[in-house]
């Protein structure tokens, strides 16, 4: 498939150049580099238009929709992806020391002899606008849009949304493996990229084992720990977490979400309400996930994890942030790489060249959680509140012929 296409590049990259790349010369090392430092620095340059017209078409999106309902998906959602990120923050906190990713380890490797390795140069772009500020003026242009909006104004924000999904999907995305290389080359040459990633076997089963701990936790929360219902959702929802392994792409199991969902809540007013609504923005996959590569990024890099505190206030802007994810893979990162360089959080350029490959290599993981997860989400607020009115009343979506 043409997803893990991409994942297939980033493993032969990581494999030659961890083999190879000390005998490539310096120069060209470098020219790599300069040219991953210019993508990430002109994709954090754009990154407030990005984030102001996903988070704006996503609230304004829910124009049509009666304003409890509005309140209700959004107050769900943000309360299951907080929860879940603290569950992966606290996971990594509780079990990455006794894997052996802790900062003291280390900063007892050997260090490289060679100067780190620079790019040939960096372009200054002009800072217009904080990402925090972004944020906060999408979302209160997107719950205006939602509350006393028009079709012109919502159909305005799908445009936006629409072009720039497009220019990320045909520019960005195929540049992705050599956005990486540039950095595998910075970590090879600074460190040793077979040290750095010969490790992470735990890490990787830490994700996955605490991932399907939070999706039985769901669907047996969901279905008030009745066996044979739970037996009954995971089977309807079997076909499209298979997708979701082989796609990377939560869009892409829509189609089967949804019908699982109506066969596992017998609404099916609910369920088209609720599937399309919050395939991109309810991720648990990645709520977990993201905490602990975060911390083994650190970890490996000789630094401290994050206090509780500093991990609060990272939480807050998640929160936000998710509500302007682009569709494309790694989109999460993408759009969270301006916080994690521009705050306080200790991150650097090839820690983030080192975190969008382990986020891409988890992909299927992720996105498999995402999409079981979600349909957990709707059986949950079937049980809780699907006999509302709201969710009787609802006009069903045309479907596209």
């Amino acid at each position: 498939m043409k997803e893990f296409g991409l994942i297939i590049k980033l493993v032969v990259a990581i494999v030659l150049i961890m083999f190879f790349g000390d005998l490539v010369p310096t120069g060209i090392q470098r020219a790599f580099y300069t040219i991953s430092i210019f993508l990430k620095e002109t994709l954090v340059f754009v990154m407030p238009l990005i984030v102001f017209s996903f988070i704006f078409a996503c609230l304004s999106a829910f124009q049509k929709k009666a304003p409890i309902l509005i309140l209700m998906i959004l107050s769900f959602v943000v309360i299951s992806n907080f929860v879940f990120v603290q569950i992966g923050y606290f996971a990594g906190e509780i079990f990455l020391p006794y894997l052996g990713y802790n900062a003291a380890n280390a900063a007892q490797k050997a260090a490289s002899t060679l100067f780190p390795l620079e790019p040939f140069f960096t372009i200054p772009y002009p800072n217009f606008i904080r990402i925090d500020l972004t944020l906060l003026i999408g979302t209160i242009a997107g719950l205006y849009g939602a509350f006393w909006g028009n079709e012109k104004l919502v159909a305005w924000g799908a445009s936006l949304r629409d072009i720039i999904q497009n220019g990320l999907t045909k520019l960005f995305i195929p540049l992705v493996p050599l956005y990486v290389i540039g950095f595998l080359f910075k970590i090879q040459h600074d460190e040793s990229l077979f040290e750095t990633f010969a490790g992470y076997g735990p890490m990787i089963g830490l994700i996955v084992v605490i991932q399907i701990l939070a999706m039985a936790f769901f669907y047996i929360k969901a279905n008030f720990g009745n066996f044979k219902d739970i037996k009954t959702s995971l089977t309807n929802v079997f076909p499209s977490g298979l997708v979701a392994l082989s796609t990377m792409s939560s869009m892409a199991t829509l189609p089967l979400t949804l019908e699982a969902a109506e066969e596992n809540t017998k609404n099916k007013a609910l369920a088209q309400i609720m599937i399309p609504a919050t395939v991109n923005i309810h991720h648990v996959g990645d709520s977990i996930a993201i905490p602990i590569l975060m911390a083994v990024a650190l970890a490996m890099n000789g630094i401290e994890p994050m206090g509780y505190g500093t991990f609060l206030i990272f939480s807050m802007y998640y929160m936000v942030a998710k509500f302007g994810v682009p569709s494309v893979p790694g989109g999460e990162l993408v759009v969270l790489f301006p916080v994690l360089f521009g705050g306080n959080f200790g991150f650097t350029d090839s820690m983030g060249g080192l975190l969008m490959t382990l986020y891409l290599l988890m992909d299927p993981f992720i996105t498999v959680t995402n999409v079981l997860s979600n349909g957990a989400l709707a059986i949950f607020m079937d049980k809780i509140c699907g006999r509302m009115k709201a969710f009787q009343s609802m006009e069903e979506p045309e479907t596209a012929s």
